[in-house]
């Protein structure tokens, strides 16, 4: 049976998990897209190109569902959050830099921004153009959780094969 994740675990499994899934509405149909993210004071951020199907649709409609679970192929745990929220989107150089240097840190080495964006084959000007940080602000966050007993997961395994 799943029961309900505390605040601390949602945030934790937040700051922790690797990919989410961010939906958001397109002609009055759902679209989906898995994106990297950053979770800090109570949000969730990621980056994208400024144009494309998911910028063009938030823009549109800034309603937004944004999904992260983690699981085992054997099904003795799974974890979800859901976040219901609304993203905005932030173009402005100075506001987009502290959370473009958070994705850094967590998906890459730990650099300096500027020191990142100066390494070969980077083009710090041409780059900040192309990118825009969306940061979704929560309405409602939900989050399950269930870890099956390993033992008992494995007597009831050895009882069905029986």
């Amino acid at each position: 049976m799943s029961v309900e994740m505390t605040s601390e675990e949602i945030e934790q499994f937040l700051v922790c998990a690797r990919v989410g899934r961010l939906g958001i509405v397109m002609d009055d149909e759902p679209y989906v897209v898995p994106v990297g993210f950053g979770y800090c004071n109570g949000k969730v951020f990621f980056h994208s190109c400024d144009k494309g199907l998911k910028m063009n649709g938030l823009r549109k409609n800034p309603s937004v569902c944004f999904e992260v679970d983690e699981a085992l192929s054997d099904v003795t745990m799974f974890k979800s959050v859901i976040i219901l929220g609304t993203a905005e989107i932030i173009n402005e150089e100075k506001k987009m830099i502290p959370f473009l240097q958070k994705l850094i840190d967590k998906y890459r080495v730990p650099l300096i921004f500027d020191e990142y964006m100066s390494k070969p084959g980077r083009n710090r000007e041409n780059e900040l153009k192309a990118v825009r940080i969306c940061v979704i602000t929560p309405r409602r966050v939900t989050g399950r959780r269930f870890v099956q007993n390993k033992a008992l997961a494995d007597t009831a395994a050895s009882d069905s094969t029986s």
